[in-house]
């Protein structure tokens, strides 16, 4: 990662121990992308979420893209959600949609 990578793949906790010892820079981030940002709202993870974006050297916001996906979303975290986006597009998929029979 010093070297430089093109995918990081990181729980918010151990991302800002890589980024306050320097061993990785978000200067170059073009996508942050949140999985499962509900869950993470929803546990408390705002603050460290607020840090990663606000108090690295994340590009501004006019040259990135946040993304979050989520398969539920409630109306507080999409408030909290809304915080870190510009021009916030809630995309709702087929609720009907069941998962794969076969798994247990």
């Amino acid at each position: 990662m010093r070297n430089g990578c093109d995918i990081i793949v990181a729980t918010p906790g151990r991302l800002l121990d890589f980024l306050r010892s320097r061993d990785v820079s978000l200067s170059e981030v073009k996508y942050l992308i949140i999985d499962e940002a509900d869950r993470m709202l929803d546990m408390g993870f705002e603050p460290q979420l607020k840090s990663i974006i606000y108090e690295n050297d994340l590009p501004e916001k006019s040259k990135r893209q946040n993304l979050m996906f989520s398969a539920t979303f409630e109306p507080e975290v999409k408030s909290i959600a809304r915080k870190f986006m510009d021009d916030f597009y809630f995309v709702h998929t087929n609720t009907e949609m069941k998962g794969n029979q076969n798994v247990k």
